[in-house]
């Protein structure tokens, strides 16, 4: 062989060093050439580190969603090119290379694609699932190799798998430059690359500038936008059990889905007990398969119920059963198919479920089970059927939404569907639907509690919650008014918070109306966020704080926030109102009438009844719509009297002229007394707010529920607060259920006021035309009772006809309530030896034990008044709770007792009245009296807030309902109606039924119950409940919370008795760790020192501010010093030191303490401040010598000077000057105050020449001489 000269070596990067000298050994070589890239791999070295590492990780790694998206790419690459299309779909081609791409199409050239891997477990994974499948493919070859195998190769199409996902943004070797170099380079017409977006771009790698680089280019996209794509991945992630996606809101198993599931409460409960975190991921993994139309292929378990044909579908996961039916609802302008998840039970208890589902389905319509089982099929997927709502589809037979009910309720029963408890109705149960932000809730670590999430509502109530305009919601009892408005509620709280994340870049209703009312013209979240405002209203305590636990779950379940914890909800509120309403002075009085009606003349009261009385002066004369208009919030006597010309007025002229006299007299009795009520609170309020121009901060939307315990005058009150009205108003209420003292009014009274005070006012001109009058609705009504059955439903309905009957202007009128649920009549009770029930049920020991069980914990006894209720807890004792009709308003039990209602009436013989609507309704028979009254409204005018009370009484109970009477004289005309309607039932109270009555409730049942009466207020029956609970930690704050109420009832007539009893609170609260609530009570009672020491040492650093307030009312200047100091609450420090010549510590402080102040030239000031007052108060008292010590602690000398020579204290600014070596402005300081010789001493100190300081002295001689005239010879 000739002598080489020339040496040539490609690919020389990877070539180690001591390869590359092997060929540098021939001999004659003259030249050497290295050709390579050493941006590409390098040489393979061979280590043990390496292989346990990184080569291990290489082969394990692999993604067999990425392997799927391969496969299904070179499918669509495949049929693409059999038909010459698959540039067009597929391929991203910029615009100067087209030409050339269709040129090669054309060309039948062969294609030839590579599918790169980093990972040999990728790449294995590949070439497995493809096998041989285009081999012997004409024209179109694919290559699988690592990145390693493809160096130096390269084909017309590459695709890069890189395989790795994970939110930390981990990438192995996949981030080696080389490697990622060598990847990229190897596609002559096309590169794909497959990978996470969110871990290459966290990588901190060259990755990171790819996935940008490709976003700016329009190259980059999401695989599951491809219905095939998004198709195969949801497949391969369900495969492969991958439930990390089940947590992702943004997954494909989201999007994709095609049918709404619901799921109910019993579900939930069920789906809790599952011990397995992987068998829960399963059941939701399936219901999202279920939800995307998938259903698996053989169907051999799916129930036709006996009775009804209607289908029951089961689907089984890890040995349980999902019991599902196909549901319809309106959505819009159209019914669809919905999927209902009732369950997940193990086999053994599902055909109990599919019992009770077709003993409800046998009452549906045929047409609408038909529709029910009716498929829609897609391919291999089935999707809901959809009907337009053209014509109404009716679920129960005989029933249509259309239907008008009379009011007399004839067709109640058809109207049942159910026959169970309401606690048991599976069709009163709430249902929830499937979502991300559910799944993430169900999947997280809440075991064992509710799920307090948004829940389906009715069709009916769903309207409501959508209604765009300001709204007047009137429902019975039960029908869930309170439902929507806190569905409203959290709809504009998710509204605003969309807008506030900006999600789909658009601007919101919501969000436009908050920004222009909070004056707010930035974009949100770009500067300021602007503040939604929105206000619930109630007057009761209960309601008050079950809303706002229930609104701040919904909140947190909206802003994606951790659950909070039940215990700190508990702590959140005690609704201890004294610490907000400090400034309301203890002559305030709430119901007057009762301690001044004995004290009127008597010829004034003769023939008034003292309710009606107190009705008109709080409901008409101070807090009527009129009222509002005068200039004192109150009618005048002309005013008033012409009501009686009024079309629903049935008081005469004379007898209002008596009760205005009753008012004046009132008045008078009360300014005497130094007292008000609460008309005067809102009149006070009225003219604060319109004369005064207070400012106050504007809410965006108010909901008020309960509105009927309202006067007209409280509800005008919030148009200061609310200018929207378009739909910012929502008011909602029950006219039946006022029993409020001095409430009267009818719903279309509150509409009549709220266009008159809050539309035409805040229109600004008084005139509104007809879109200003559409900006609110009529009066919306409820009919579906939630709460109780039909035949308590039943009972009601005759008592809202009696009040149509003899007041029709004091309620409104309503369609009757339906319930969907059959029940029992109510129980009228009877005892064949005269035993009184209470006797009869609970024995005669008060407060001993014994072996009867008593009631339970959702169980009440109810009767009228305090000394009722009084008289039977000395029978009862802690057996029972015992409640009177007023404090119950708002509350439900499952089991009610109406003890004594018409025996304790002041009607009396009055409720003979009864019969004559009886005579009308053609229900008297031969038994019945002759004789009896006819109605007089003002002799029967309390017979209406009876039949409320009553009405009340009744709605209570959502099970059972006994009614117990000891003076059957007084009951009969009501029970002999009730009997004639055939709504009651009665039965003899014997030892069975006694026992039958009688239920047994948990710990965590009487915990529960007290909790509510806790925050109702009642705190006597929550004590005994938390007794009963065996919870000594509430027991002793519920019982201290009531002694804390009684000694505010005797604050005014007796301070002393008050004191002791709110010292004995104070110790309670203390020794339960109620630190802040104690320190406040002993703060009341003026021990301030124990209650600074409380607020120091228990309270934390959020209550340093009070701890220091109490020290200084207690004297004790220094620990309020240090407690402002600690507080970090510089200024207040400072005057406490003051004001307890504590000036040395005000000092040290001062040198030390500066916390709440921020600038610096703040910090002088106020410290110079300080400094200032300490000197005076010395200077007046002659102590140079301490004043200098603060003069000196000044912050400049122009200070020390200006002071000094302010107070001509020229002695003490002489030393200064001469301690501070300024010897020159001290000389002329002793020139000033004669002393001549001191000054020439202190020139030359400050250097001043002999020549100068003799001239200076020869002058301040003269000057001497001068003022000692001719008596001042040597």
């Amino acid at each position: 062989m000739e002598p080489l000269n020339f040496l040539v070596i490609d690919e020389a990067a990877q070539l180690r060093e001591s390869e590359s000298t092997i060929p540098l050994q021939l001999p004659d070589i003259k030249h050497a050439i290295l050709i390579g890239d050493e941006c590409q791999l390098p040489a393979m070295v061979a280590s043990n580190v390496v292989e346990k590492s990184s080569m291990m990780l290489a082969t394990a790694a692999k993604n067999m969603v990425e392997v799927a998206v391969v496969l299904k790419i070179l499918l669509k690459l495949y049929k693409g090119f059999s038909q010459v299309k698959f540039y067009e779909q597929l391929l991203y081609v910029k615009k100067e290379s087209k030409g050339q791409c269709h040129a090669w199409i054309g060309s039948n050239k062969k294609l030839s694609i590579g599918v790169v891997s980093p990972y040999a477990a990728q790449v294995l994974a590949i070439k497995n699932r493809l096998g041989d499948k285009y081999e012997s493919s004409d024209g179109f070859a694919v290559k699988v190799k690592s990145v390693d195998g493809f160096q130096g190769g390269e084909e017309d199409i590459i695709i890069i798998s890189t395989v790795r996902s994970n939110a930390g943004g981990s990438i192995g070797y996949l981030s080696n430059p080389q490697r990622v170099n060598v990847a990229l380079t190897r596609a002559r017409q096309c590169l794909w690359i497959l990978g996470s977006e969110r871990t290459l771009t966290r990588s901190e790698s060259v990755w990171e500038a790819i996935v940008r680089d490709a976003k700016d280019r329009q190259c980059f996209f999401n695989a599951d936008e491809d219905n095939d794509l998004a198709k195969v991945i949801l497949q391969v992630k369900q495969e492969l059990d991958e439930m990390e996606e089940l947590l992702n809101p943004e997954s494909v198993l989201f999007r994709s889905q095609r049918w709404k599931v619901v799921f109910s409460g019993n579900f939930v409960q069920s789906f809790k007990k599952l011990k397995s975190a992987q068998k829960k991921k399963l059941v939701i993994n399936l219901l999202l398969k279920l939800a995307s139309g998938w259903r698996p292929k053989k169907r051999k378990i799916d129930s036709v119920c006996e009775r009804s044909s209607h289908i029951v579908k089961q689907f089984k996961v890890e040995g349980l059963n999902i019991v599902c039916t196909i549901d319809i609802e309106k959505e819009e302008l159209q019914y669809i198919q919905v999927l209902k998840v009732w369950d997940i039970l193990p086999l053994y208890d599902v055909s109990k479920l599919v019992k009770r589902l077709d003993d409800i389905f046998v009452k549906y319509s045929d047409d609408y089970v038909n529709r029910c089982k009716k498929k829609c099929l897609e391919g291999n997927l089935e999707v809901p059927m959809t009907w337009v709502a053209s014509s109404e589809i009716v679920r129960v037979k005989g029933l249509s939404n259309e239907n008008e009910y009379d009011l007399n309720g004839d067709d109640f029963d058809g109207r049942s569907v159910e026959n169970t408890k309401v606690s048991e109705s599976l069709l009163l149960i709430k249902f929830y639907s499937l979502s991300s932000s559910i799944v993430s809730h169900l999947l997280s670590d809440r075991d064992g509690r509710e799920l307090d999430l948004p829940f389906e509502v009715t069709g009916e109530q769903r309207e409501m919650i959508l209604f765009p305009r300001s709204t007047f919601i009137h429902g019975r009892s039960g029908t869930g008014k309170t439902t929507i408005l806190i569905m409203k509620l959290y709809q504009k709280e998710k509204l605003y918070h969309m807008a506030m994340e900006g999600f789909n870049g658009a601007e919101t209703k919501t969000d436009r109306y908050i920004s222009q009312e909070n004056g707010v013209e930035e974009d949100i979240g770009v500067t300021k966020r602007a503040i939604l405002r929105q206000l619930f209203v109630t007057v009761s305590p209960k309601l008050c704080f079950a809303v706002k636990q229930h609104i701040s779950h919904l909140k947190s379940y909206v802003l994606g926030e951790k659950f909070p914890e039940e215990s700190s909800l508990l702590g959140a509120n005690d609704f201890d109102d004294v610490a907000e309403f400090n400034d309301i002075p203890n002559s305030f009085i709430d119901i007057p009438l009762s301690r001044y009606w004995p004290h009127f003349n008597a010829e004034l009261t003769k023939k008034l009844d003292s309710s009606l009385v107190f009705t008109e002066i709080i409901s008409h004369i101070k807090g009527g719509l009129r009222a509002v208009d005068a200039g004192d919030c109150k009618l005048s006597r002309e005013d008033y009297v012409q009501l009686s010309g009024g079309r629903v007025s049935t008081l005469s002229t004379r007898k209002r002229e008596k009760i205005y006299d009753v008012f004046l007299n009132y008045e008078k009795m009360k300014v005497k007394n130094g007292e008000f009520d609460l008309a005067d609170l809102v009149i006070d309020l009225h003219c604060r707010l319109r004369d005064e121009n207070f400012h106050v901060d504007l809410m965006d939307f108010v909901y008020i529920d309960e509105v009927q315990d309202l006067t007209m005058s409280q509800i005008a009150l919030f148009k200061y607060i609310c200018r929207n009205v378009n739909d910012g108003f929502v008011f909602s209420g029950d006219t039946a259920q006022t029993i409020a003292r001095g409430i009267d009014f009818r719903f279309q009274d509150i509409r009549a006021l709220f266009y008159k005070k809050f539309v035409l006012e805040l229109s600004g001109n008084g005139f509104v035309g007809r879109e200003q009058k559409r900006k609110f609705s009529d009066v919306l009504s409820l009919s579906q009772n939630f709460r109780t059955h039909a035949g308590v439903l039943k009972l009601a309905q005759s008592i809202i006809e009696l009040l149509f009957r003899f007041f029709p202007h004091s309620i409104d009128v309503l369609k009757p309530e339906k319930s969907l649920i059959y029940g029992e009549p109510p129980v009228l009770l009877q005892s064949e030896n005269n035993e009184d029930a209470i006797i009869k049920l609970f024995g005669n020991r008060g407060n001993l034990g014994g072996n009867v069980v008593g009631f339970g914990a959702q169980q009440v006894i109810l009767v009228r008044d305090d000394c009722a209720r009084k008289e039977i807890l000395n029978h009862v004792g802690k057996q029972a709770l015992v409640l009177t009709i007023l404090k119950c308003k708002g509350l439900e039990f499952q089991d009610v007792l109406l003890y004594n209602f018409f025996s304790s009436s002041t009607l009396k013989d009055k409720w003979r009245v009864i019969y004559e609507y009886m005579k009308e309704q053609d229900l008297l028979d031969s038994n019945s009296p002759r004789f009896f009254p006819s109605f007089d409204e003002a002799k029967h005018s309390i017979l209406c807030s009876e039949l409320k009370q009553l009405y009340v009484g009744i709605t209570r109970t959502s099970q059972r309902l006994w009614i117990w009477e000891n003076m059957e004289e007084l009951s009969k005309p009501m029970f002999d109606l009730w009997k004639k309607k055939s709504l009651v039932q009665v039965r003899q109270l014997d030892d069975s039924l006694a026992q039958a009555m009688q239920v047994a409730s948990s710990l965590e049942e009487w915990r529960s119950q007290g909790i509510k009466l806790f925050h109702e207020h009642n705190y006597e029956m929550a004590t005994m409940c938390f007794e009963r609970a065996g919870d000594t930690y509430w027991e002793r704050r519920s019982k201290a919370a009531s002694l804390k109420a009684a000694a505010d009832r005797v604050r005014n007539s007796n301070p002393e008795k008050a004191n002791i009893i709110l010292r004995e609170v104070a110790e309670i609260f203390e020794a339960i760790g109620k630190a802040d609530t104690a320190a406040r009570c002993f703060s009341d009672l003026g021990d301030y020192e124990r209650a600074g020491r409380i607020y120091m040492e228990k309270c934390g650093e959020s209550e340093l501010e009070r701890a220091a307030e109490c020290f200084y009312l207690a004297g004790c200047y220094k620990l309020s010093a240090d407690a402002y100091a600690k507080g970090n609450i510089f200024t207040k420090c400072l005057d406490v030191c003051f004001i307890g010549k504590l000036f040395d510590l005000g000092k040290q402080h001062a040198n030390t303490d500066a916390g709440e102040v921020k600038r610096i030239d703040d910090i002088n000031r106020i410290e110079q401040g300080f400094l200032k007052r300490c000197a005076l108060h010395y200077h007046k008292l002659k102590d140079g010598k301490s004043m200098m010590k603060f003069v000196k602690a000044f912050h400049s000398t122009d200070l020390r000077r200006s002071f000094l020579k302010s107070l001509n204290c020229l002695n003490e600014l002489l030393l200064l000057e001469q301690e501070s070596g300024n010897f020159l402005e001290a000389a002329t300081i002793a020139k000033l105050r004669g002393a001549v010789l001191q000054s020439a001493d202190l020139l030359q100190k400050a250097g001043i020449s002999k020549k100068h300081r003799h001239l200076s002295s020869t002058m301040c001689l003269q000057t001497l001489y001068g003022h000692m005239g001719a008596k001042a010879g040597p």
